[in-house]
């Protein structure tokens, strides 16, 4: 690790001093190639020495390793000298790898589609494939087609009941932002009734993975009603039984792969081997023979084999899986005292291996990981904008490759996919590995996780404060976490560079009280993330303190309450990231605040505004924010339109509005744009002048629409290049069908919540030449809806919700493309 510290401390000393001398001293000729060259022959010497030194320490020298802590140590200090010098001022993914578990499968289905077994159960030890099991049934057509209805959530350790009970009614309901407030808002036992009144009127799978206690499972069961099949993943067998005797149920138990089974996943994941062996079929042997030798330290366990796999896909060679077979071996014979069983001796071995072959840029990014809870499923784009704040890489971009490298190295688990390009939105960690990035990160010094979680829930010892120098703190909570956190503002080193705190909404609302201490202890901080704060009734949440935070490059505090930012955060120069989501309750002094620190923030990237719940008299003005690529709740209420115009790098954009947009000229580069007219009576919506005509905005690839902007849709309105629109409670009272159906790139249409309120759609012939999903939810005046020949040919996924009126389905629709849920 201290190899990849130093490793960037010196790119990012480089980019320093040059840009210093570019600005105080650019009469000096030749200044910038020195310092290269400096750089160059200094990153050569320094990496291969802490290479060595880190393998060394990792052998057991324990003289090796405090002097690799220590130089570790002194380039995070020499970094923060240097940053204060310079400031002073998938739907779930397919599985392509999946091999084995043939006869699972096959009974697995009878099982799910047999209606006298109520739940099925998969249950096993750690990395053995459950989930990835339980997703190849979970996507099976015969499954596809038994079920209308569809939820999966994970359970986990520190699971909170009503948040999963919640997520359920989310995957079965689709439900508006609004709807899903008022869920949020609803009791526990009001959770519970409607769900389970949802599930009584739907024919439903829902799939709980990673259920770890009968007393979990006890406590969700109450909300599923007896037509509900349920499919569990579990690693103790006494949860499965005890399912199983309650609702006449099956427990399948899979087998650890076969030495063939085994070598034919490796195979898929190290996929250039079949061409070594039409090339060269000698090295092709000598290559299997270390595979399998090495295969035999992984127990037949899936995860392990798939990281071995990721291991020996980036090397090419007979030496280097020479090389890599000697290291497990060696590995494996030095063992781990504190790991019983043999077959994960093997596993952590191969785990462990998987991390030290890591390049020096991946490192950092995967101990980060250890900051998220266990099964926590991580939003892709923040975790991009973390990685950039932190300084692990240069932008947004280069962190995504990072992660799909680390994805490649199946060190990191695919969520979701966004339905547009399949790039990840979502990602997760297998318990085995985010133990090992826990672990790594702990004995590095990398960062200090703080459980609160664990120990109230599962009788492990409250976490002490730590007392040594941390960089980085994660804290895990489910109780008040002020009274958790104030002792660590009497630690006054100063050299905090993250604070990530994750908790349940009701334990986070009186953080406010925390911060002014935190502010004046920690003026290093780089990353503070926080949400769902409330400071009714109590101390303001900002503080002019926020101002001596001048290395913050990442701020996200959503909350609700009284809201004013102190000009100080106009201090914050390095600021990339700035969430501020929440229902914010505040006055005219707001903007005039807001105007002053961001005038400041010219560094700023991504901004996500509050929604005030009163209009104003100043308009806040954002025409500064040149480099800004994310706006989200952009009020024109009190923003102005023109400010748009200005910014050029803008991608992203959320409106709100309750007035139109009038002649609202988007950035060239806008890609994603999100329209919300929040007018609370759709007869008050006059015609034409609530959307101008986007016609001209050939980048915009994604448009959602919420809101009665006009009777109907115009031809020239749209952005010709859509590839995805979404359609909410827009009234449209004239079938959209025939203009949606001539944007010759549109993949996915989303019609919801009586976007459409007439009673009769009609798909012309040839239109929607590339549409691929089509979903219709919520549209209850719908009575007919005619199909002509020659469109939707490519149609692989219809989903229709509570389309109550609609009296039959188009004729040539094949019933294993749409997923139905009446």
């Amino acid at each position: 690790m201290a190899e990849a510290i130093v490793s960037f401390l010196l790119e990012k000393l480089g980019e320093h001093f040059i840009e210093g001398a570019t600005v105080e001293a650019k009469f000096l000729f030749g200044v910038r190639d020195k310092v290269e060259d400096a750089k160059r022959e200094l990153r050569i010497m320094m990496r291969g020495f802490l290479k060595d030194a880190d393998a060394k320490a990792r052998g057991g020298d324990e003289r090796v390793r405090i002097w690799v802590q220590e130089i570790t140590d002194a380039a995070y200090d020499l970094d923060d000298v240097v940053a204060t010098f310079l400031r002073q001022t998938y739907s779930h993914v397919p599985d392509h790898d999946f091999v084995g578990f043939g006869k699972n499968i096959k009974e697995l289905v009878e099982h799910l589609t047999n209606p006298t077994s109520g739940v099925v159960s998969i249950c096993g030890m750690g990395g053995l494939g459950k989930t990835t099991l339980a997703r190849e049934v979970y996507r099976r057509s015969e499954v596809k087609t038994h079920f209308n209805c569809f939820a999966w959530v994970y359970v986990s350790q520190q699971f909170q009941p009503k948040e999963i009970l919640e997520e359920i009614l989310f995957n079965l309901l689709s439900p508006s932002d609004n709807r899903r407030k008022e869920i949020k808002a609803m009791l526990n036992d009001e959770v519970v009734t409607k769900l389970h009144q949802v599930l009584q009127q739907k024919k439903c799978l829902v799939v709980l993975d990673d259920v770890w206690t009968i007393e979990a499972w006890d406590i969700l069961k109450a909300a599923f009603s007896e037509n509900t099949k349920l499919l569990i993943t579990t690693r103790i067998k006494d949860v499965a039984e005890h399912a199983k005797k309650e609702r006449r149920g099956f427990v399948c138990e899979p087998q650890t792969l076969t030495d063939e089974e085994s070598w034919e996943l490796l195979e898929k994941k190290a996929s250039y081997l079949q061409s070594i062996k039409a090339i060269n079929p000698n090295n092709y042997e000598e290559m299997k023979k270390l595979g399998k030798n090495m295969l035999k330290h992984c127990g037949g366990l899936p995860l392990a084999v798939v990281v071995l796999g990721g291991l020996l896909s980036e090397k090419q060679t007979v030496d280097e899986w020479g090389t890599l077979h000697d290291n497990v071996k060696e590995l494996i014979n030095k063992g781990e005292e504190r790991i019983d069983e043999q077959v994960y001796k093997g596993v952590f071995a191969v785990l462990g291996l998987s991390y030290d072959e890591l390049p020096y840029q991946l490192k950092p990014c995967f101990l980060h990981l250890a900051n998220f809870p266990g099964d926590y499923e991580i939003n892709v784009k923040e975790l991009c904008k973390l990685w950039t704040a932190e300084g692990f890489v240069l932008n947004d971009n280069e962190a995504h490759k990072c992660l799909m490298a680390l994805v490649h190295r199946s060190m990191v688990q695919v969520g979701n996919r966004s339905s547009i390009v399949g790039r990840i939105k979502t990602c997760r960690m297998h318990d085995l590995m985010r133990d090992l990035s826990l672990e790594k990160a702990r004995s590095e010094n990398f960062l200090s996780l703080m459980n609160f979680q664990e120990a109230e829930g599962s009788g492990v010892s409250t976490q002490v404060m730590p007392t040594s120098k941390i960089r980085r703190l994660a804290v895990h909570s489910n109780k008040n976490i002020v009274s958790q956190l104030l002792p660590l503002t009497n630690n006054r080193d100063g050299c905090l560079r993250s604070l990530i705190c994750f908790g349940p909404e009701e334990d986070l609302r009186y953080l406010g009280d925390l911060f002014k201490p935190l502010f004046n202890c920690f003026y290093m901080l780089r990353v503070l993330k926080f949400e769902n704060i409330s400071s009714f009734g109590r101390t303001r949440l900002f503080t002019k303190e926020i101002g001596r935070l001048i290395h913050l490059r990442f701020l996200s505090l959503r909350y609700y309450g009284e809201y004013q930012l102190p000009s100080s955060m106009a201090n914050l120069r390095c600021l990339q990231t700035l969430d501020l989501r929440g229902d914010a309750v505040s006055s005219k002094m707001v903007v005039d605040s807001m105007n002053i620190v961001f005038s400041k923030l010219d560094q700023l990237r991504h901004l996500y505004l509050p929604i005030f719940d009163v209009a104003f008299l100043d308009q806040l003005r954002l025409d500064n924010l040149k480099n800004l690529e994310t706006l989200v709740n952009f009020d024109t209420s009190y923003c102005k339109l023109d400010d748009l115009s200005m910014l050029t790098k803008l991608t992203k954009l959320r409106i709100l509005t309750k007035k139109g947009l009038g002649e609202f000229k988007p950035a060239f580069n806008l890609q994603s744009l999100d329209i919300i007219n929040y007018i609370d009576d759709p007869e008050e919506s006059s015609e034409m002048d609530k959307v101008p005509s986007l016609s001209s905005c050939l980048r915009i690839q994604k448009l959602k629409v919420n809101g009665p902007f006009l009777s109907r849709l115009q031809e020239n309105i749209l952005p010709p290049n859509l590839v995805k629109v979404t359609l909410e409670n827009t009234y449209l009272k004239v079938d959209p069908m025939p203009i949606l159906g001539k944007l010759s790139k549109l993949r996915i249409l989303v019609l919801v919540s009586l976007s459409y309120y007439g009673k009769k759609i009609v798909c012309c012939k040839d239109d929607f030449s590339q549409l691929e999903s089509l979903s219709l939810q919520r549209l209850g005046r719908l009575e007919e809806w005619r199909v002509e020949e020659g469109t939707l040919s490519k149609l692989c996924y219809l989903e229709m919700n509570h389309c109550w009126g609609l009296k039959s389905y188009p004729h040539g629709l094949k019933k294993h493309h749409y997923s139905q849920g009446n």
